[in-house]
């Protein structure tokens, strides 16, 4: 079975490919894929045979010699892809990069591939959905906004290249928006929005309930994580966010609530917003 997963960027997508990497008839690959090479193709039919081959030719690999295309850091896709290093304006880094990656487990015919892209899968989400069975992962608006402001990358100043290249409303909405922030706001809603009108409800997992169950939240893509049990901590409060921030990020994300309403309510952010308020006290 090919599987398509996005998720809203820094919601814990790439988590969700190392913990279904642990399921025996499962492989997941972190953003194997060049979008940029993808988006001046014929759409949708030039766009969907790429997408097929694609699967096939690691599908291929993966039978022949059990590597396939993904970014990793050491040969294997990590739960988190960045680090704890920062840059020159104190935000954190990438540690993957496009790699080949080795998967040692016999895996069946007919095993479960899990290709993973936050940005432009959502943004082509329309398109993929009737073709292949396709799940989401959302976080806590508040703290995946709080995550966006700790690392070095485009969602950083309120830009998804890889989204906007496959989404022309998008790209115009942020293009008009001088604001960082409300350009933030934009992709929030953009995400959330695009979830709740193309994805049944059980097919968006959320990180929380990822975290709480030590993985079991996943058996929704392969039943096999029903098995799993693996101590995992939520970053919903990281240290490696900005406590300055959480006031202001707040006030801005609860004017996304009708998009994220289906998945959280205005209460989950005033809730670990009123918690970070309470530990900087």
């Amino acid at each position: 079975m090919d599987i398509i997963l996005t998720g809203i960027a820094r919601s814990g997508t790439t988590l969700t490919c190392s913990l279904l990497n642990l399921l025996p008839r499962c492989v997941a690959l972190h953003e194997p894929m060049n979008p940029s090479a993808l988006a001046g193709l014929r759409f949708p039919s030039e766009f969907m045979k790429q997408v097929g081959d694609f699967f096939a030719e690691q599908r291929a690999s993966l039978m022949a010699t059990g590597t396939a295309l993904s970014k990793g850091a050491d040969g294997q896709v990590p739960e988190n892809p960045f680090g704890e290093a920062r840059d020159s304006l104190g935000l954190r880094k990438s540690v993957v990069t496009a790699q080949r990656v080795r998967f040692d487990k016999p895996l069946p015919t007919g095993f479960r591939l899990v290709v993973k892209h936050p940005n432009f899968f959502t943004a082509t989400l329309e398109t993929l959905q009737p073709a292949y069975r396709c799940y989401a992962i959302v976080r806590n608006p508040l703290a995946a906004v709080l995550s966006w402001h700790s690392i070095s990358a485009p969602v950083n100043r309120g830009r998804l290249p890889s989204g906007e290249a496959f989404d022309p409303v998008l790209k115009a909405a942020l293009d008009a928006e001088p604001d960082r922030l409300e350009r933030q706001m934009v992709i929030l809603r953009w995400y959330f929005g695009r979830y709740s009108a193309l994805l049944p409800r059980e097919r968006v997992i959320r990180y929380e309930d990822i975290v709480s169950t030590g993985g079991r939240a996943l058996s929704v893509i392969d039943p096999d994580a029903d098995s799993l049990a693996v101590p995992l901590e939520s970053r919903n409060r990281s240290p490696q966010y900005d406590p300055s921030m959480v006031r202001l990020l707040a006030d801005r994300v609860t004017s996304a609530e009708r998009e994220f309403s289906p998945f959280y309510s205005r209460s989950d952010v005033a809730d670990l917003r009123d918690a970070w308020i309470r530990n900087a006290g």
